[in-house]
């Protein structure tokens, strides 16, 4: 059996080009989480900012509902989807107006819970699930959050 001779190379170790990358991937990351390390920055996920003194973040509570996918990405509606602005002045959608007339304090809490007898059947709400109950379940607090949030919308 012969010995054989190890092959001469003519580059040792990692490629420079490979440094390079990983500097310059490790400085850019380190910068962009380094600006935010008071949590101040803007969130990515919403143009519209969260209102003040609210303990539950609305736009988390809606995404993790899923309200963008009938009501759009920006919430302004979606073919036959209502537009969830200008809720503050009451209901945009014609089949809610007696239950606005009944509750205008509370229509659109009652309305997204699903909890008002005259709206919870599920052929009356026009394709809206009720969020107060399984299977799309939030607390009253996540609703009141949402409702806040909604009545800051222009």
């Amino acid at each position: 059996m012969t010995a054989h001779a190890p092959i001469e190379s003519r580059t040792s170790g990692v490629p420079a080009w490979a440094l390079a990358f990983t500097a310059v991937v490790l400085l850019a990351g380190g910068a962009y989480f380094g600006t935010n390390l008071a949590g101040e920055n803007p969130s990515a996920a919403s143009s519209t900012p969260e209102p003040s003194g609210s303990e539950f973040n609305a736009v988390a509570i809606m995404d993790a509902a899923g309200c963008q996918a009938c009501h759009g990405p920006d919430l302004a509606g979606v073919a036959v989807f209502p537009s969830l602005h200008g809720v503050k002045d009451g209901p945009v959608s014609e089949n809610l107006a007696d239950l606005f007339a009944a509750n205008p304090d509370t229509w659109a809490e009652l309305w997204i819970a699903g909890t008002d007898p005259a709206t919870s059947d599920a052929a009356m709400r026009g394709g809206m699930p009720a969020f107060g109950g399984p299977p799309y379940s939030l607390s009253p607090e996540e609703i009141a959050a949402v409702v806040a949030y909604l009545k800051t919308l222009p």
